[in-house]
């Protein structure tokens, strides 16, 4: 999933969760990121707990599958993908996702977590604290709880140490899938979103607006050409924010996904814009480490 111009490659998903909410949350997501525009792609849900797992256990798959996502498979030739999933018992969430892609042939990763654990202003918080060199890393850590520490400690771990596209999903309360908030900050931003935008954009009544904070896109003939494709995909429901207007809270609260690269998320989480708090479900997306 690193270029736009690769969109009919084969994807072979790794979806990780702690909670089933959670995955189920992510499961529309996963099948547009593994199965538009793809044939011969794999999704493999892997519920990760820490509650014993009887041998011979058979799971339930309707925990993890949403309606939405059962409606768009649904529709999809059953030769040309498959859906697995799985629930493991482990302590260490890293140690198990790095073991479970080095055993099997995964070209990307999507790790969810609530945000009862973890949410964007929590992130803002840790981000801004380890920037300041006064405050050591165990006053930093005490500050915290210590499920909040642990948490962003294992995502911190898995962007700094991925071997393929790696993918943040933060859930709050995603029902929809519908209005994608695509914030640009980063020169690699524009590198790493397009691929998933692209698929994004064939769904059904998808809606974009992109906050160009750089003003890359009318700079980058690329990027021009990227963004009209994108056009056609939605019949025209694309749009970019006019930077002199201020975002507000009200519409944040109307978007469904808020969809971002990495570098763009390490900066807008490090700025004090007051509606950051309030962002809707979140997808970060870094390319893999080379």
């Amino acid at each position: 999933m690193e270029t736009v111009e690769n969109i009919k490659a084969a994807v072979h998903l790794l979806v990780c969760f702690n909670d089933a909410e959670t995955g189920k949350a992510m499961s529309e997501l996963a099948a547009y990121l593994a199965f538009s525009g793809s044939e011969n792609s794999s999704i493999t849900f892997l519920h990760l707990t820490q509650e014993d797992v009887e041998p011979g256990y058979s799971v339930n798959e309707d925990e993890y599958q949403s309606k939405a996502f059962k409606s768009y498979v649904g529709k999809l030739d059953k030769n040309k993908f498959s859906v697995r999933t799985f629930i493991r018992k482990t302590d260490d969430h890293i140690a198990e996702i790095k073991k479970t892609i080095k055993d099997q042939n995964f070209t990307l990763l999507m790790y969810g977590v609530s945000n009862k654990t973890i949410t964007p202003s929590l992130c803002s918080r840790l981000s801004k604290l380890k920037g300041n060199p006064t405050i050591s890393e165990l006053e930093i850590k005490e500050q915290f709880k210590p499920n909040e520490w642990l948490m962003m400690n294992r995502i911190s771990e898995l962007f700094d140490l991925n071997p393929i596209t790696t993918c943040l999903f933060i859930n709050n309360n995603l029902r929809a899938l519908n209005k994608f908030f695509v914030p640009i900050l980063g020169a690699s931003d524009t590198k790493v979103l397009p691929p998933a935008i692209t698929r994004f954009a064939r769904k059904e009544n998808a809606e974009f607006m992109f906050w160009d904070a750089i003003g890359v896109i009318e700079q980058n003939q690329k990027l021009q050409k990227f963004y009209n494709s994108c056009q056609k995909l939605t019949e025209d429901k694309v749009y970019t924010w006019d930077t002199n207007k201020k975002i507000e809270v009200d519409f944040v609260h109307l978007q469904d996904l808020c969809l971002m690269g990495v570098e763009g998320w390490n900066k807008l989480i490090r700025t004090n814009l007051p509606w950051i708090e309030y962002l809707p479900s979140t997808l970060v997306i870094k390319s893999k480490t080379t």
